[in-house]
């Protein structure tokens, strides 16, 4: 039987979505995998049939065929566009959320509910298939080659020891006050690799003298590398914490407007939330509900700290 995995959500959900690639590669002789362009570089490593998809009208259509030679399709994906391509694919045997937009287009719905991780809440998904995974299966797994590894540290001048720091994402809700974030780089008492993408490399500035900052200077591949050798990943409720787990490295998450009722809490690691009446706000925030943006700064700089002795191993 041929099964493939359909998430074209962000780096995070698709780095969480390892679990199941893990699972049905176990179980199956061909898995698919339908994600954005980047899974090919993320995704390695994996015996998998990598189906990049950019979300553009006419590759909507052109997909279909690429498609639609898979007995089963499991989809974490909730969209509505996703509903219609799988079924419009002809795949016998759809599986998605019944949360999903057309939910009806799939043959099969699993509950979406929050209150769970993630990764448990994939593996609903299993269900129809009658595959009832171990809690160890659960865990998302990425690959990085000691080869990499040995790279970044030439390329970036990289100490034997360090913490990354992610200030930054997508939904500007989601992020820690800045001025909190200097504060950390300045007392953690390690080395500070700051990380990000090319779209935050202005605002990255005020780190030049207190941290090596990466942001917006490294690749997919590099980014994962210079996870995998920290001692400790500290994070705003962004991708760069399951990318940490994934590489088995302990993360925080300093929660502000999201929380970890939706289910993207660090595996390995410890989260840190804001006491505030109107917490949590929403999984993808894009405005104050309150108008004062509390949030971005409820937790503390010392809790931080005091996370972080608990968590950095020598």
């Amino acid at each position: 039987m041929k099964v493939l995995l359909w998430q074209t959500a962000y780096l995070g959900d698709v780095v969480l979505a390892t679990s199941l690639l893990r699972i049905l590669t176990k179980r199956f002789q061909k898995v698919g995998f339908v994600g954005r362009p980047f899974i090919k570089e993320l995704l390695k490593g994996y015996d998998v049939e990598l189906i990049p998809f950019n979300k553009g009208f006419l590759e909507s259509f052109r997909i279909r065929k690429t498609i639609r030679s898979y007995d089963v399709v499991l989809s974490a994906h909730r969209s509505m566009r996703t509903a219609l391509i799988l079924y419009f694919s002809g795949i016998p045997l759809r599986v998605g959320f019944d949360k999903s937009e057309l939910a009806f287009l799939y043959t099969h719905t699993v509950p979406h509910r929050w209150g769970m991780h993630e990764v448990e809440r994939n593996a609903q998904l299993l269900k129809p298939l009658g595959i009832v995974p171990e809690p160890e299966e659960l865990y998302p797994k990425l690959f990085v080659e000691e080869e990499e590894v040995k790279s970044v540290m030439g390329k970036f001048q990289l100490p034997e020891e360090y913490v990354v720091l992610s200030p930054f994402s997508n939904f500007l809700l989601k992020e820690w006050d800045i001025k909190n974030w200097l504060e950390l780089a300045k007392a953690i008492g390690k080395k500070v690799v700051v990380v990000g993408t090319g779209k935050d490399m202005e605002r990255a500035r005020v780190f030049d003298a207190y941290a090596i900052n990466l942001v917006g200077k490294t690749s997919l591949r590099e980014l994962m590398a210079v996870i995998s050798r920290a001692k400790l990943v500290i994070s705003c409720d962004s991708s760069p914490v399951h990318i940490a787990n994934a590489l088995d490295v302990p993360a925080i998450t300093i929660y502000t407007s999201t929380s970890p009722i939706y289910g993207f809490y660090p595996l390995k690691g410890a989260h840190l939330t804001p006491e505030l009446a109107c917490s949590p706000c929403s999984p993808n925030p894009k405005k104050c509900k309150t108008g004062t943006y509390d949030c971005v700064r409820a937790v503390s700089v010392e809790k931080v700290l005091s996370l972080c002795q608990t968590l950095i191993t020598d």
